[in-house]
């Protein structure tokens, strides 16, 4: 029986990054500038356990640092959009999603104006996971996103109501949200006449 290659420490190392950034952030926090730069390269969907580790870790990061997080960005974000537009496995595509989502959510005014580069695989992605909390702030992040950018979803706003149908169990207030997006949308010229030309692949 032939042995099993060895895990890669970089992917060990990551996810302990993120389980201590949610679990003792303010040891970490003296660090980030340091470890930032290093996780934005390891955005490399060709070493996909590693690659999802140090999505997760930024995302945990994200959530903890709050409008901080905004000098780091543009370390981290070009690389998440070009993998959450690519054809790699499911759980990075959906993993790249949610760090986007909450990327968004801490700095909406940074991430918005890139919506429209990944609002539709963004909603495919997370159409088919289960409820939990990270989905929930990642929906919250797309949400403060589209308040701050419209245009952006216009081409895909369908897509956008197919990932907000997947939802069993919603918070009252991110259905909140969800019905200010929709409420909103009615001003945004062009949109409802486009659906019909849109909608996804139901699997």
């Amino acid at each position: 029986m032939p042995e099993a290659k060895p895990r890669c420490p970089r992917q060990s190392y990551f996810a302990l990054l993120g389980d201590l950034a949610k679990a003792c952030f303010l040891h970490v926090k003296p660090c980030i500038a340091e470890f930032m730069p290093i996780l934005g390269l390891n955005l490399n969907p060709e070493f996909i356990s590693v690659c999802n580790n140090a999505t997760w870790a930024i995302g945990e990061i994200a959530m903890q640092m709050g409008a901080e997080m905004q000098p780091y960005l543009g370390v981290v974000l070009p690389n998440l959009v070009e993998i959450n537009r690519s054809n790699t496995p499911k759980t990075l595509l959906e993993n790249t999603a949610i760090t986007i989502g909450r990327l968004g959510y801490v700095c909406p005014q940074e991430v918005a104006p890139q919506l429209q580069q990944f609002i539709r695989p963004w909603c495919t992605s997370l159409r088919n996971i289960r409820d939990n909390e990270e989905k929930d702030s990642a929906f919250r992040g797309i949400c403060v996103m589209i308040g701050v950018n419209p245009a952006g979803v216009v081409q895909d706003f369908i897509f956008f109501c197919d990932a907000v149908a997947s939802w069993l169990n919603l918070k009252d207030d991110l259905r909140d949200m969800f019905y200010k997006v929709r409420a909103s949308s009615s001003g945004v010229p062009s949109l409802f006449p486009s659906f019909h030309t849109q909608g996804p692949h139901v699997r």
